[in-house]
């Protein structure tokens, strides 16, 4: 494993992290004996960056890096966030998923509609008060006194403009609660909001193969000024995969011709695999050959996935051809 560091902070965290939002079980997976293996094997294998959220799985993804990393916690390094919430019938619904868990093969199909319906029961809340009762919450869940890299979950760009968050964030990294924070955005052009702050340690945004909005800038900005950037989605929910089988693309998509056409594009990256690389580990390669990336946080939900990610290392680096051509079909994409 390999080890950057975190912007201007003291933080040294492995180039390719753990993005832990489905660890806790959905609808349609749930193992924790699973996923508390998966977790100890990528301590094991050199991972110390754990990134989670109080939102996934409603706190059980917070409560099994807790469990997994008992009597480790010197050894690594843990991302949470706060801000997004379910309404009080959003909160029950998900409560139901226990039950409908058994029959989830036979709603497959309504896994847009589903992603939909549970979008809309969002809201979110990133006031004084909230802030640091989340942070409460999370270090009980987590099973410590301090976390690395608190970010905000997706604030929207009045709240990011507004920077009223930027005083309970620094309370609590007086009291030390907190070492470090940072922001996870929900649209990759609201970082650049958020370089105006210079308590900011961290930005959390989505780049891939399929997604490179603002990428170059952010990244630029961001060498410039010392801020670690977090590469989330790597895979770009799954499309970026050599087989669509456990996979969020469909979850995460607005419709039906949206996942088509992602579908449709991560084709053209066909031509990144060979006996030696998979489509995900080229992905990952991709990624970790941008400069100014601090890490990327794929997704695992079993040992066979975090073995895939991990094996990125021991892949080949993309050639210079293979790069020119990438930004070739990206001037493709852009016209289309």
């Amino acid at each position: 494993m390999n080890y950057r560091k975190l912007g201007n902070t003291d933080l040294m965290v492995s180039e390719i992290g753990f993005g832990c939002q489905s660890i806790g079980g959905g609808l349609y997976y749930k193992n924790d004996r699973e996923s508390l293996k998966t977790l100890l094997e990528a301590f094991d294998l050199g991972v110390n960056f754990f990134d989670t959220s109080d939102h996934y799985s409603q706190g059980e993804s917070e409560k099994l890096i807790g469990k997994a990393f008992k009597g480790k916690r010197d050894k690594i390094i843990i991302g949470t966030k706060a801000g997004t919430l379910y309404t009080p019938s959003g909160s029950v619904i998900l409560k139901l998923r226990l039950l409908l868990r058994p029959i989830s093969k036979f709603l497959q199909p309504m896994k847009i509609s589903f992603h939909l319906m549970r979008a809309k029961q969002k809201r979110f809340d990133f006031s004084f008060n909230y802030l640091i009762q989340a942070v409460e919450k999370s270090l009980r869940r987590l099973k410590t006194d301090y976390i690395d890299l608190f970010q905000l979950h997706k604030p929207s760009k009045e709240i990011l403009e507004r920077g009223d968050f930027i005083e309970p964030l620094e309370k609590l990294k007086q009291e030390g609660k907190i070492r470090y924070h940072g922001i996870s955005t929900a649209e990759n052009e609201h970082a650049l909001i958020c370089f105006k702050y210079q308590q900011i340690s961290s930005i959390q945004v989505m780049i891939n193969l399929l997604d490179k909005k603002w990428a170059k800038e952010i990244l630029n900005l961001a060498t410039e000024k010392g801020v670690g950037i977090i590469a989330r989605n790597p895979r770009a929910h799954g499309h970026l995969t050599d087989e669509l089988g456990d996979i969020m693309a469909e979850t995460y998509a607005k419709n039906k011709n949206e996942f088509e056409l992602k579908k449709e594009k991560a084709a053209k990256y066909k031509f990144l695999v060979n006996s030696n690389r998979t489509l995900t580990q080229a992905a990952l390669r991709y990624v970790l050959s941008l400069q100014g990336i601090s890490t990327t946080i794929p997704r695992a939900v079993n040992r066979t996935q975090l073995k895939e990610n991990l094996d990125t290392l021991n892949s080949p680096e993309l050639t210079e051809d293979e790069l020119n051509k990438i930004h070739s079909i990206e001037n493709l994409i852009s016209i289309k």
